[in-house]
């Protein structure tokens, strides 16, 4: 009867050490994905490729849908004397305006990522007596990002006005919204691209 008992404890002496045994590795691999971790005001959000820098997101996501947003509706004089009036009229034509639009809301939500450089290093401005270079945009970010932050839900604000015209085809809610844009990327602008002098507001 004892050697039964003995028997019965060692099994469940067994199964406790397995256990046991089981949540340290299952806290090891959590500990390790925890590593992996930053926190952003205390709030832990996983971290993102950020090797394409600042300059590549606009230069791939937010100018060249922006440019495609703006020029979709415009008003020309013809040699003729007439006037040519180009805006979207096709399924093809909304389509692409609403690609776009989420391109630059896309584009946005990536300029927002914390981390990422301005441009590779080393990099500079061809018009350095008018523009910031990449390193004082820099530090300029990390003075103050909450404004940076601000700028970029300006631009997802007003391209999702654009968005909104764009699903009820509404030619003149887009055109609106198309202003509203280009007034938000003027404002990032003038805050982090053109240097003080050269602001048109203050």
């Amino acid at each position: 009867m004892k050697s039964e008992i003995v028997k019965v404890l060692v099994i469940l002496f067994s199964i406790v050490l397995l256990q046991a045994c089981a949540q340290e590795e299952v806290a090891g691999v959590n500990d390790s994905s925890m590593g992996s971790l930053n926190t952003a005001g205390g709030v832990p959000y996983a971290e993102f490729n950020i090797q394409m820098t600042i300059r590549d997101v606009m230069n791939t996501f937010i100018d060249p849908n922006a440019d495609i947003l703006w020029e979709a509706v415009s008003y020309e004089n013809s040699l003729e004397g007439g006037v040519v009036e180009r805006i979207p009229e096709t399924d093809e034509d909304w389509a692409l305006l609403r690609r776009s639009a989420i391109g630059i809301i896309e584009g946005a939500n990536s300029l927002m990522i914390p981390g990422r450089r301005v441009a590779p290093p080393g990099s500079t401005t061809d018009y350095p007596d008018a523009e910031y270079e990449p390193l004082e945009v820099e530090v300029k970010l990390q003075e103050d990002r909450v404004s940076w932050i601000g700028f970029a839900q300006g631009l997802q604000a007003t391209t999702l006005q654009a968005l909104n015209a764009i699903d009820a085809r509404n030619l003149d809610a887009y055109t609106e919204a198309g202003g509203a844009i280009d007034d938000a990327c003027t404002a990032c602008h003038q805050q982090y691209w053109y240097r003080s002098e050269l602001r048109t507001s203050p």
